[in-house]
């Protein structure tokens, strides 16, 4: 019986963005009764090159090859076709897309059924859906590896390390639970054998810090209700599920296994230095939530063997680039490019910042391989997704997306122009700073360059007050006596503060009057769907951030989605978002009488 064939949303979107004549890789996840989700793909780097396997081990384990796309009239597919299925663990019928270029229409899917085609209708799976039949697991353990540094000896030495990370004596751990989990099963009488990985979610306890959205019912499909995601970190939906790992010190003998002998001996004519390198692995995983409780210690395990499987590709590749002969220390980082609907794992040397000419041929070889431009970051180390408890140590976080959850704006036919990506909400009174009456754009800026932070652009600290003021004094735009004042600013010095402090550049927009801003709305909706970065707008003596255009072409009925910096209550969503001070706002919030400037930031090319 052929599976049952579902394509998740993001990949579709992914697929109809693709102009480029080729052929890739498709990557699913089987589960449930015979049901084969695609999820991701990938294209050659190069022609008659295929790079499945290493792309693989860049996603979470149960994400794996099964089948091709081929894009156009592409022709160099068929060369590989053979090797792909052959390669294709996970079911029996691997699975052929064949895709128009820049279009879905006439989209076909086909499974390898004894050798012949055979065209089947797929499902598409909505995010939604995604979110709430799936999860992530993260696991974080040490090892360390002894070696010459030599690739050779790199890839022989990590392929006894997995062997050994296989052998049954590791244990995981859901951190604050008792629950212990072998490679028998889970040690829990309140589990069975037939308990599912849902089961498991629902006596996870509640982290400290719930998601800012908790409060605040957020939109959905119309009938559709979507449980609250308690484990899922910002910016993402997915719940993850945190593991900690330990190795067991006895371990019941499995009947039949042999004896260990006493004694091992090994001779070697080694004469190479050897060195310990520490290896901090940090894996992950997709499961669906009916998964069997029972499977997920082999699925944990594979999780950590694909983790150990970049590292040694990443320490080989620098060796043999590099011809240093020096290991330097590799380090997981998870992203979560939102075009994709799934993590990516990279592995990184420390010692290499990102700047330098190998990781930056490298990201480039990662663009090209996902489809991606190379106009924006998506892999930089500061684009690394910030898991639940990560961020506990810091003393104070603003707010994340405090838009998600609002109802719609009202306008009739308008289409919705949003900031792309996540900020924080800055307003007064924030960090014991006694602005109210004078700091709105200097918390706009803040909000602005929180944007181009959390984005990856930029590593560089939010600046303060204090320290826009001593930049404007520096390029001599204001006086001495500016510098600790309480003197506010406008659009023109928020455009210099962003060029100094993030080296972006800013278009200034001019408008007469309030009554005029209805005429900039296209342009407005031009800079949300190119830009994507959140716009500050000044009038009179008052600064707002605009983050949103709902418009209608036909009848020019347009509304503003407005983060208010003059906000000065505590950080809690549900004010915020029931009393207006980040809402939907219409022409009357404008004063008809003040003309307003408008600062709208540019994305640097960067990747």
């Amino acid at each position: 019986m052929l599976p049952k064939l579902k394509i998740s949303v993001f990949l579709l979107k992914r697929l109809e963005r693709t102009k480029q004549q080729c052929s890739g890789c498709l990557f699913g996840v089987f589960y449930g009764e015979g049901t084969l989700l695609l999820l991701s793909f990938n294209i050659e780097s190069s022609l008659g090159q295929l790079n499945y396997e290493q792309i693989q081990h860049r996603f979470p384990a149960e994400l794996d090859l099964c089948g091709l796309v081929k894009f156009g009239g592409c022709t160099d597919g068929e060369a590989h076709l053979n090797e792909v299925i052959k390669s294709v663990d996970i079911t029996d019928n691997p699975i052929l897309l064949q895709c128009e270029l820049g279009t879905l229409v006439g989209l076909r899917a086909s499974f390898f059924v004894h050798g012949k085609l055979e065209e089947v209708p797929y499902e598409v799976m909505e995010a939604y859906q995604l979110y709430n039949d799936f999860c992530f697991t993260r696991l974080q353990c040490g090892f360390f590896l002894q070696t010459a540094a030599t690739p050779d000896s790199v890839s022989r030495e990590m392929h006894v390390l997995r062997k050994r990370v296989a052998d049954g004596n590791l244990v995981f751990n859901v951190p604050q639970t008792k629950i212990f989990i072998n490679n028998y099963g889970p040690l829990d009488k309140q589990f069975s054998g037939d308990s599912q990985i849902q089961d498991l979610i629902d006596v996870i306890p509640t982290p400290g810090h719930e998601k800012e959205t908790a409060s605040v019912d957020k939109k959905k499909p119309k009938g559709q209700n979507t449980p609250v995601k308690r484990l899922a970190p910002t910016g993402c939906d997915y719940e993850v599920i945190h593991i900690d790992v330990m190795r067991s010190r006895s371990r019941d003998p499995v009947a039949g296994e042999p004896p260990h002998p006493a004694l091992s001996i090994a001779v070697t004519s080694e004469e190479q230095i050897r060195v310990q390198v520490p290896l901090e692995i940090e894996a992950m995983a997709i499961l669906c939530r009916k998964t069997k409780l029972q499977r997920l210690y082999d699925v944990l395990i594979e999780s950590i063997c694909r983790g150990l499987r970049l590292f040694e590709l990443s320490l080989i590749e620098h060796l043999t680039e590099s011809g240093s002969g020096k290991l330097l220390v590799p380090a997981s980082y998870h992203f979560y490019p939102q075009e994709f609907g799934h993590f990516v794992s990279c592995a990184y040397l420390e010692g290499l910042s990102d700047d330098t000419p190998s990781m930056l041929e490298r990201r480039k070889r990662l663009h090209r391989q996902f489809a991606l431009p190379v106009s924006r970051p998506y892999f930089r180390r500061s684009n690394q997704m910030r898991f639940l408890g990560e961020t506990e140590d810091a003393p104070w976080t603003p707010l994340v997306n405090t838009h998600i959850g609002l109802r719609p704006s009202g306008v009739v036919d308008g289409k919705e122009y949003l900031v792309n990506g996540n900020y924080h909400y800055y307003h007064y009174l924030q960090q014991q700073v006694q602005d109210k009456g004078w700091g709105c754009a200097y918390r706009s800026l803040q909000t602005i360059c929180s944007w181009f932070v959390l984005q990856g652009y930029t590593n560089a600290p939010i600046p303060t007050h204090l320290e826009v003021q001593e930049y404007l004094h520096k390029i001599n735009d204001k006086p001495a006596a500016f510098v600790g004042s309480s003197q506010w600013i406008g659009s023109t010095e928020i455009s210099m503060c962003l060029q100094g402090f993030l080296n972006v550049d800013s278009k200034i927009l001019h408008v007469a009057s309030g009554a005029e801003l209805a005429t900039i709305a296209s342009e407005l909706a031009m800079h949300f769907q190119t830009q994507g970065t959140p716009v500050m707008i000044g009038g009179g003596v008052l600064a707002h951030t605009i983050i949103g255009v709902d418009y209608c072409v036909q009848t020019g009925q347009v509304k503003f989605l407005i983060l208010d910096p003059h906000y000065t209550g505590a950080d809690d969503l549900a004010t915020i978002q029931i009393k207006g001070w980040c809402g939907w706002k219409g022409m009357d919030f404008w004063a008809k009488g003040s003309y307003y400037n408008l600062c709208m930031p540019q994305r640097p090319i960067l990747y």
